[in-house]
């Protein structure tokens, strides 16, 4: 991956974060650090992903975004996960809380979630952030956000 990025980048004559992104990156980090600058002035933020993230971070801190209304939330997963570094990444961008919730699916019934607790799956779609904003919202534990979801996975399974 690494390879692949310096050569895109040495392509790229702009040094600006924009042409950054618009030559190697993905095509929704720049949305969602628009969405995060204009969000946290007025409301508090969840960024609800992993790695991706601090790339959001370290974009969005060239337009600005209220440090004080933000966090990351992400599962143990990613902040256990010893190649991810996510914890240093975002503490070289911005000094923002990263959350983290450990959904406990190595307890699940299901072999496909407790995969996930074995580092055989990474989640990327920000589920780390969402099962954070539910427990706030709920007031409920990890052991029963993992009958819930074993329960959702029964049901589309």
């Amino acid at each position: 991956k690494s390879g692949v990025v310096e050569k895109a980048l040495k392509r790229s004559d702009s040094k600006e974060p924009y042409d950054v992104i618009a030559n190697v990156g993905d095509p929704m980090i720049p949305f969602v650090a628009g969405m995060l600058s204009t969000a946290s002035e007025i409301t508090n933020v969840i960024l609800a992903g992993g790695t991706q993230m601090a790339a959001v971070l370290a974009l969005a801190k060239s337009t600005g975004y209220d440090e004080n209304r933000v966090a990351i939330g992400t599962t143990s997963y990613i902040i256990d996960d010893k190649d991810a570094n996510l914890l240093d990444m975002v503490k070289s961008i911005s000094d923002i809380p990263v959350l983290s919730v450990d959904p406990k699916l190595k307890d699940s019934k299901f072999d496909g979630l407790r995969a996930y607790s074995k580092g055989f799956v990474k989640e990327g779609v920000g589920a780390g952030g969402s099962m954070i904003a539910s427990i706030l919202k709920t007031g409920i534990d990890s052991k029963k956000l993992l009958e819930l979801i074993d329960k959702e996975y029964s049901r589309v399974t």
